[in-house]
């Protein structure tokens, strides 16, 4: 059990540490809504990460080898890359004290959860990796009848540790950029995560 936990951490940090479009969409969440916006982006992640390690267990992915699936979630991914880069661009800044308003906190982190599990969950690179490790997860699969269970705590220990410690370090220095850093900071998150959708198309029509 302890060893199932502990491959399971280092797969999930495996997945979360890695620097992308995930990574960059929670730093810039954190700066531009608060910690707790980005937490609810990197808690959905965290979740995505486990629904593939779920469904690597049972053999689900083995469809997505198909040259015609992998473009096809390569084009979503993009597409929804490309969507949260243009809100960015077009966002105004909301949030830069410590009282965000009220009435939209618990429906934002919602929506900020639900969207990183999306985001997570149809990249082409959280697919690639867990992929990767198809054979260590086939081997824990047969280690025993709870081997996933265990396995898949240790990968939201592991991804929702990163996500905690990265926001953790935004909140204690964010204070330290003024609005107009924050607000430059967005605009080139929104840029970058427009690059990679466009980078993420590319791949999809020509390379998958």
């Amino acid at each position: 059990m302890f060893d199932q936990v502990i491959v399971g951490l280092f797969l999930g940090w495996g997945a979360a540490i890695p620097i992308g479009a995930i990574n960059l969409e929670m730093i810039r969440r954190n700066l531009q809504f608060g910690t707790a916006a980005g937490l609810a982006l990197g808690f959905g992640a965290c979740c995505a990460d486990v629904t593939y390690l779920v469904l690597l267990s049972l053999g689900v992915l083995q469809i997505l080898h198909h040259p015609f699936v992998i473009k096809a979630v390569g084009i979503l991914g993009s597409l929804l890359l490309t969507w949260f880069g243009y809100k960015a661009l077009r966002l105004k800044s909301v949030y830069f004290n410590d009282q965000p308003q009220a009435p939209m906190r618990i429906r934002s982190s919602w929506r900020h959860t639900i969207e990183g599990y999306l985001l997570t969950l149809i990249n082409p690179y959280t697919i690639l990796f867990w992929s990767s490790i198809s054979m260590t997860i086939a081997v824990m699969t047969h280690a025993s009848d709870h081997a996933v269970f265990y396995a898949g705590l240790g990968v939201l220990l592991g991804t929702f540790s990163w996500a905690a410690g990265l926001n953790g370090f935004l909140h204690f220095t964010r204070h330290r950029l003024s609005k107009r850093t924050i607000q430059k900071i967005n605009i080139a998150g929104g840029i970058i995560l427009i690059g990679f959708a466009a980078l993420g198309f590319w791949r999809a029509l020509f390379l998958l």
